[in-house]
């Protein structure tokens, strides 16, 4: 290089002829610094990147001219001269697309030579090396179909040691096995099966880390992902009959895993594959517990209404057959029972505890009536121990004294645990748990249960406080756990107080102690027929033409209350509640009412010959609309002419009451009376009459007219059947009321301790239609089925719900329909089913002389200084409560007094004069009027009341 000096050692400045140059000012000068520098960083960047791309191209020629090299004399010599050099050129140069003939060559060799291969590669460690390379590259041809099954051979046949599977683990072993399993167009065989069990014949000869990363791998590949149809039908099948599978192995290591992901496959897997032998553990129940927790995830997408046809075919979808499968292996009877067994014998032990705490929680957030479904649920709660251990867990430490809704929802761990504990002791009240050997009180006593009250009571006001909150700041998302702790607390409640009507382990007024305020509004607008959803404070059902104004909060708690914990309100509060509800809904003003009257002409003639005909005829057509306002009767005698005189409201009482005894009277065919003379539909009335679903439907109309209209009607209705006007299924406690004898017969069969099979019995039932004798299956080919101590919970429960439901359903579901038509069964839901007896036929309570005599008025002579009067009533505070009841029915139609007094009574209670000695008492119950003769002395005037109300004699009509 030549270098020049010509004497310049300075340098010289640059000419700009632009001219002056204004001065830069500092932050230019700064941006202007900074734009270079950046330029001189891309400069560099691209440089480096030029050189990064021309070294990687350079690398990739001299490879591809290698590969070709190594191509070229892997061909020119015989694999068999040299099978280590040859097989290390064919994993240097291999290309799926060019050397697939290659690898059939050396796939071929290997498999000819495998005896003398796999002694070289125990002997050769870098040999050894080669074949666990090669085998890898055969799992990655997986995807080229017409290998498979020569790929499969090479690698079942040179995978033979610890060594070689852990190597290939690492490599996707498992994964590739799974991506070819569940390749439509593979047919899976023993070979592929194989493969994936091989790994579990060396886990016992490895080291404890090893086995652990063996373990996760197959779990990650064949447990965790979706549940397909050659998993389920192949491998688990195929595992199970493997003696060396490390079923145990696999429990505890899901049990040590810190953070394990969950799947609802794992959790059926890991159910299936469980050996015969398999005795449960604290380790494979806590798997379970925790396994479990996306089962919620497979809830149905429809749930079918308690009241639906049994008979309607619902086509399930893949969802329902998916959550079918997993309900029957979750039932499996002997694992469940070994389970039982288990607990039974570690009850002690709070982890077992806990566990099973979380698996039954995960359970019941599948189905709404969860303890029904799964028969491990149902086991565990009819288990007293298991009920109690729970009692005392929520117990400890004495938390449960400041328990509240806001510790519920906060506290995953307590909420758990008390959403448990009130489905299951909810469950163990419900199931015929009232016989001499089998009792609630015998599980807890009742300082237990007042406690227990008392507890749901002040969480059940919390947690609608927190469903309801004041202000979106404080409001809680409303998750499953949170709405299943919800209803769980609520359900629970209404039992205790159900049950506390049994047992009465609470003092008086325990229920009504807290004050809950109604707003008018509620009744004024009709609120109550709509449902309110809670942690959203949502109005549902609501019509376009509602035009319902918002709620504020305080009154959205007190609807929840009324709608869902009313008996926390006092009673005489919702019956007032009631008679608003109805006066409201002709009208929210008294001018309303009188123009909706006037426009109806409600009138209706009915022949006294055919009563129950004509009533049936011409009630039965008239619209809700016209049925809610006022019925005016006009009677047409037995010579085809009008009686005199205008209903006022009393003729038309006396007309409901003697239709309503006319339909209940079981000559007629309608209903039936138990052993206790109290009434219930016929279950055979179909063979009696085609249309009875309309006559069922009258009838309610009649009895919803009746409350409608607070005339009070003489029906001793079932409990079981008023139980089920409110809700659509009796649970089977209330079999005692429909019949005692089979009710004792079934709680016998719960309780007997011998060898159930010995009875003879087997799902049918012997069922008497009009004298005729029919055998009844319970369940499908139920003749064959024997009952024996694993099934005869499902007898008790399948015979109950046949006798208190299926029979009755399309009676009740129709009367419960006429019922709704007039008096919303939102309403009626107000009251448990005895107060719902008081609604219909009022009060069971002494009758309350002061009061009568204090609301009693007076016709003709007769005064209240009168000494016929002053009789009357001394001959009344003689008469004992049952000749005081026949009196009162003798003149009202009705033995009860009215739920709120007898100043309610309308028309009221009237005594007028009638003649002389010789007349006998007399009465027109529509009118509520008495008549008596005028006598002066007592025993004459007593005896002659008492030979009236005895007989039931001398009706006018006045």
């Amino acid at each position: 290089m030549n270098y020049s000096f010509e004497g310049d050692y300075r340098s010289r400045p640059e000419q700009n002829l632009s001219g002056a140059s204004r001065k830069l000012t500092r932050d230019s000068l700064l941006q202007k610094t900074h734009e270079e520098r950046r330029k001189r960083q891309e400069q560099r960047v691209k440089l480096q990147s030029t050189e990064y791309l021309q070294s990687q191209f350079r690398s990739y020629l001299i490879r591809k001219h290698a590969k070709e090299e190594n191509r070229v004399k892997f061909d020119g010599i015989a694999i068999k001269d040299n099978i280590h050099l040859q097989l290390s050129r064919f994993l240097f140069f291999y290309n799926a697309p060019l050397d697939k003939n290659r690898l059939i060559t050396v796939t071929d060799y290997l498999l000819a030579n495998k005896r003398d291969i796999l002694i070289k590669s125990r002997q050769e460690e870098p040999f050894n090396w080669l074949i666990r390379r090669f085998l890898v590259l055969c799992l990655n041809t997986f995807n080229t179909l017409d290998l498979v099954d020569k790929m499969l051979e090479i690698v079942s046949t040179f995978s033979d040691s610890p060594n070689s599977l852990e190597y290939l683990i690492k490599k996707g072993y498992y994964t590739e096995l799974r991506i070819l399993m569940d390749k439509p167009s593979y047919n899976v065989d023993n070979i592929l099966l194989g493969l994936i069990y091989n790994p579990f014949i060396y886990i016992n000869k490895m080291d404890q880390l090893k086995q652990e990363f063996i373990l996760s791998r197959f779990t990650a590949s064949f447990l965790i992902p979706q549940l397909t149809s050659n998993v389920k039908l192949l491998l688990i099948p195929y595992l199970k009959t493997r003696k060396q599978f490390p079923y145990d192995k696999i429990i505890r290591h899901l049990n040590n895993q810190c953070y394990m992901e969950t799947s609802n496959s794992m959790f059926y897997c890991i159910l299936a594959l469980e050996p015969e032998e398999y005795e449960p553990n604290l380790d494979s129940i806590q798997v379970l517990s925790t396994i479990s927790q996306n089962l919620k995830n497979l809830k149905p997408n429809f749930h079918l209404l308690d009241d639906s046809d049994d008979d309607e075919d619902i086509q399930m979808s893949e969802e329902q057959l998916i959550l079918s499968d997993y309900l029957a292996i979750i039932n499996k009877q002997d694992r469940v029972r070994k389970i039982l067994y288990y607990f039974e014998t570690n009850s002690d032990n709070e982890d077992l505890l806990k566990a099973l705490i979380k698996l039954f929680h995960h359970l019941l957030l599948v189905y709404n009536e969860a303890i029904r479904k799964y028969f491990i649920l149902l086991l565990f709660g009819l288990n007293s121990v298991f009920l109690n251990r729970l009692w005392k867990l929520l117990n400890k430490n004495a938390w449960i004294e400041e328990l509240r809704g806001s510790t519920l929802t906060s506290n995953r761990g307590i909420y758990v645990t008390f959403s448990v504990f009130c489905d299951m002791f909810t469950f163990y009240t419900e199931t015929l748990t009232d016989s001499e050997n089998s009792d609630t009180s015998e599980t807890f006593a009742k300082a237990d249960l007042h406690s227990m009250s008392k507890m749901l009571k002040s969480v059940a006001f919390d947690l609608i406080e927190i469903a309801f909150p004041m202000c979106r700041a404080s409001a809680v998302l409303a998750t499953p756990e949170i709405l299943h702790v919800y209803n769980s607390c609520l359900n629970c409640l209404k039992m205790l107080y159900t049950l506390d009507m049994r047992k009465e382990f609470c003092p008086p007024g325990f229920w009504t102690q807290r004050k809950v305020h109604i707003s008018q509004d509620l009744s004024r607008k009709n609120y109550l027929s709509k449902s309110i959803e809670p942690f959203r404070g949502i109005i549902t059902d609501m019509d376009d033409d509602d035009h319902l104004p918002p709620l504020s909060t305080i009154e959205q708690r007190s609807l929840a209350i009324l709608q869902q914990l009313p008996f926390l309100i006092a009673f005489n509060t919702r019956v007032l509640l009631l008679r608003e509800l109805c006066k409201f809904s002709l009208g929210e003003t008294d001018f309303q009412r009188m123009q909706q009257e006037f426009v109806h002409d409600n009138t209706v003639v009915i022949r006294r010959t055919h009563l129950y005909e004509d009533a049936f005829e011409k009630i039965s057509t008239k619209s809700v609309n016209d049925l809610k306002q006022k019925v005016r009767i006009q009677y047409i005698n037995s010579l085809g002419l009008e009686e005199a005189g205008i209903d006022g409201g009393g003729i038309f009482k006396e007309f409901i009451n003697e239709v309503l005894k006319t339909a209940f009277d079981p000559n007629r065919g309608f209903f039936l009376m138990t052993a206790d003379n109290q009434l219930y539909p016929n279950p055979n009335v179909h063979l009696i009459y085609e249309n009875n679903v309309e006559h069922y439907y009258f009838i309610g109309r009649l009895v919803g007219k009746a409350i409608f209209e607070n005339i009070l009607v003489d029906l001793p209705l079932a409990e079981f059947f008023l139980s089920k006007l409110l809700v659509f299924r009796a649970s089977a406690h209330y079999l005692k009321s429909l019949d005692p004898i089979l009710y004792r017969n079934l709680l016998y069969l719960r309780d007997y301790q011998g060898d159930v099979s010995d009875l003879g019995l087997d799902f049918t039932t012997v069922n008497n239609d009009l004298g005729e004798t029919r055998i009844m299956e319970l369940k499908p080919n139920g003749r064959e089925i024997q009952v024996t101590n694993e099934n005869r919970l499902e007898y008790i429960q399948r015979l109950a719900d046949l006798k208190l439901n299926v029979q009755l359903d399309k009676q009740c579901r129709a009367f419960r329909q006429g019922l709704d038509s007039v008096v919303p069964l939102l309403w009626l839901r107000l009251f448990n089913h005895n107060e719902l007896q008081v609604i219909i036929g009022g009060d069971t309570t002494e009758i309350d002389l002061s009061d009568l005599k204090n609301h009693t008025v007076y016709g003709g002579e007769f005064t209240a200084d009168h000494p016929t009067i002053l009789l009357f009533w001394k001959i009344l505070l003689k008469f004992n409560d049952e000749q005081r009841k026949k009196l009162l029915k003798f003149v009202t139609s009705c033995s009860r007094p009215p739920l709120l007094g007898f100043k309610e009574l309308s028309p009221q209670f009237c005594i007028q004069s009638t003649g002389g000695e010789d007349r006998m008492p007399t009465a027109s119950t529509c009118l509520n009027l008495l008549k008596i003769p005028v006598i002066k002395e007592e025993e004459i005037l007593a005896n002659k009341l008492l030979a009236a109300i005895e007989q039931q004699a001398g009706f006018e009509l006045s």
